[in-house]
């Protein structure tokens, strides 16, 4: 049973959630990318990010085409993550996991102006999740991202774990890893099992500063988004009203100084139309 709350301009807010991992996945993680490769040192879900516990920010993990993302519930059948993780239109190429418990998907939904960069879409569930009535998620706002500017969100990603050394073959990574052979990668993966989050502050896109905001990243304690935190939900904690809103979905980054996030006023209408 999903919980709608109206809020500013009568508008019905719904959940969001967050991926969890797939032990044993090929590590070829989906991520957009903005032209550097990974830093070198060990990387995980939210770079030196806090351990988040399953759960929060109803985070749950997909296994999709090429590797993995995180997504956010906004309902227990329907999750939010990146359009560009949703490559193909095989629904068996899909499966969304909150913890231990994994679900397949009856439909795949793109947001009518991917293409015009607006990076969101929606896996709808075979079967919901068994939360139950009181489960409460965070609500989706149609608001102008000017509203998010400076405001501290918690932004949340199962990502993957970097080996650091560079392979063209499974045969030169440790136990465990695999080569990521794409030209970009070259690079020894291997799924992370901990979902982490970081506190991040909200800056303005110079390139889009209405569909698009960015992370003031690395934070003060070097936290950054990564590979597999694509699809990955900020989420805004609005203490005034005792609720949390998804405010972005991350799209893509550099890895070392830029994170780059839908923003809500971008893909909320579109979202709760197809709630």
């Amino acid at each position: 049973m999903k919980r709608h709350i109206l809020a500013t301009l009568g508008t019905v807010f719904s959940a969001f959630s967050f991926v969890a991992c797939i032990a044993g996945e090929a590590p070829q993680d989906v991520d957009g990318e903005f032209g550097e490769e990974l830093v070198s040192e060990a990387e995980q879900s939210i770079k030196n990010g806090t351990v988040a516990t399953t759960g929060e920010g109803m985070a749950v993990l997909l296994s999709v085409p090429g590797g993995r993302c995180t997504g956010t519930l906004i309902s227990s059948s329907r999750v939010v993550t990146a359009a560009h993780c949703l490559s193909t239109n095989t629904l068996a190429d899909y499966t969304v996991w909150y913890g231990t418990t994994s679900r397949s998907v009856s439909q795949i939904l793109r947001h009518t102006n991917v293409a015009g960069g607006v990076d969101v879409g929606i896996l709808v569930l075979t079967t919901a999740f068994p939360f139950g009535p009181l489960t409460e998620y965070p609500q989706v706002n149609v608001s102008d991202t000017d509203n998010l500017i400076g405001r501290e969100v918690t932004c949340y990603g199962w990502g993957a774990e970097d080996v650091g050394g560079s392979c063209t073959s499974n045969a030169q990574c440790a136990a465990g890893f695999s080569c990521d052979t794409r030209p970009e990668r070259m690079r020894c993966f291997r799924p992370t099992t901990t979902l982490r989050k970081g506190e991040f502050t909200i800056i303005s896109d110079p390139n889009d500063d209405d569909m698009l905001f960015r992370l003031d990243v690395p934070n003060a304690s070097g936290q950054i988004t990564l590979p597999g935190d694509s699809g990955g939900g900020c989420i805004l904690d609005n203490p005034d009203w005792g609720t949390t809103h998804l405010v972005g979905v991350h799209s893509a980054g550099n890895h070392t100084n830029t994170s780059i996030n839908i923003s809500r006023e971008a893909f909320a209408a579109w979202v709760l139309a197809n709630d």
